[in-house]
């Protein structure tokens, strides 16, 4: 699909520049024609031979080059896409606020909207989350440019967190699905993204909950969202926050967020829900000492005298069973995830099996807490519909990637 594709790639002045090299090797390699413009500053990072000797073709930098001065208007016209990879703070800012002082940011102002144009960050983590940063990718998206997520882990800085540019395998199979897109004019989904953990209240201190982090529901929602669809975000108070977002609810306990899904649902005509929310199977109702029985949740804390409680639970019906009929739009595609713990691969597979004879949700994505890393990051996920599984051991943007596909290709004749 990608032989003969023109590809224009833009490299910033970032550490994290090497890796754009990798991402043209593989370019190149599937046939595509690269060509290549920089910053400045990028070439104190990676150097103009490595380029011209990856791509076959001269490296762009100088917007008044001899022979090269319409060049910002040739290369668009040129390309089947624009990719900025990585691409830092200062270049994203500019671009937000249309400076064109050199030869990439006029590349990027005389864009041609008909054509997909791509950012990948790449940051010290408060630079990503600076409030300047934050509205410019807010502009790009509003813009009609699609900002990609950042991952996270250690940047070359020494901080650990977000700001971290995506693996060039993630960013090239992002080219391939937009330049995939562009040929079928997809339609943009509304979509209500669930995250977090639900917490179950005994007293106003101690409560019920479990490891759910929102880590993943939150690049879900960047996803999304960078693509050009409309996310809203249910999420528990302290989930992880997608920094694209439409808009955001929250919810506390099992209960609230029940009756956020009836509220939502039945009001606004979603195309999607992917029920990522860690949802207690239990909430505590009463304790018992050797004395007396307290109703819960308590109004005041428990006293901490006791020799010993029993803590009394009530199972909680499952809400997914309930999410089509909540729904306006009874053909709702319905996401659901089943995390275990395991090792065995058939008491997975037989876990995946009863979630959809119980939910009748379209895809279920399975996976493990032997999978998850020190930092609560989930990367290894298996996605299932109910002919099977549809791919194995993904990463949360490929696996975005996956869903969106899906529901693109099957939504016209759900409808």
């Amino acid at each position: 699909m990608l032989n003969s594709k023109k590809i224009l790639v833009g490299i910033t002045g970032s550490i994290a520049a090497y890796k754009a090299l990798y991402l043209i090797s593989r370019l190149v390699q599937e046939g595509c024609d690269v060509k290549v413009v920089t910053t400045k500053s990028a070439l104190q990072f990676v150097g103009k031979a490595s380029i011209e000797g990856l791509t076959g073709n001269p490296v762009y930098n100088d917007l008044f080059e001899t022979d090269s001065v319409m060049s910002h208007i040739n290369l668009v016209k040129w390309c089947d896409i624009f990719v900025i990879v990585p691409a830092t703070a200062n270049i994203i800012n500019k671009i937000a606020g249309g400076i064109a002082d050199d030869l990439l940011t006029s590349i990027a102002l005389a864009r041609d909207e008909k054509k997909p144009f791509l950012v990948a960050p790449a940051m010290n983590t408060n630079m990503y989350f600076n409030p300047a940063t934050q509205s410019s990718i807010r502009k790009l998206v509003e813009y009609g440019i699609d900002v990609l997520p950042t991952a996270e882990g250690y940047l070359a800085c020494g901080d650990e967190g977000a700001g971290k540019l995506l693996d060039p395998d993630i960013i090239f199979n992002f080219i391939r699905t937009s330049l995939l897109k562009k040929e079928r004019t997809p339609k943009k989904l509304k979509i209500l993204i669930t995250a977090g953990a639900t917490r179950e209240n005994i007293d106003g201190v101690r409560f019920l909950t479990n490891l759910s982090t929102g880590r993943t529901a939150a690049m879900l929602a960047n996803y999304f969202t960078a693509r050009g669809h409309v996310v809203d975000y249910l999420s528990s108070k302290d989930a992880a926050k997608p920094v694209l977002i439409n808009s955001i609810h929250y919810f506390t306990d099992f209960v609230s967020l029940d009756n956020q899904f009836k509220l939502l649902l039945g009001t606004n005509d979603y195309d999607l829900v992917i029920h990522n929310a860690a949802v207690s199977d239990f909430s505590p109702v009463s304790i018992e000492t050797t004395n007396k029985k307290i109703e819960l949740p308590a109004l005041t804390k428990i006293s901490s005298d006791f020799d010993s409680i029993r803590i009394n639970l009530k199972r909680n019906p499952k809400i997914l069973t309930n999410l089509r009929e909540y729904s306006l739009q009874k053909s709702i595609y319905i996401v659901g995830f089943k995390f275990t713990n395991t090792l065995n691969v058939d008491e997975r597979r037989e876990a995946v099996n009863k979630l959809f004879m119980e939910s009748n949700c379209d895809l279920v994505v399975q996976n493990d807490l032997n999978d998850r890393k020190n930092n609560g990051l989930q990367q290894n996920f298996n996605l299932y519909d109910k002919n099977g599984k549809i791919v194995s051991s993904i990463d949360p943007f490929t696996l975005a990637m996956h869903l969106e596909s899906y529901f693109e290709t099957n939504h016209r004749d759900r409808k």
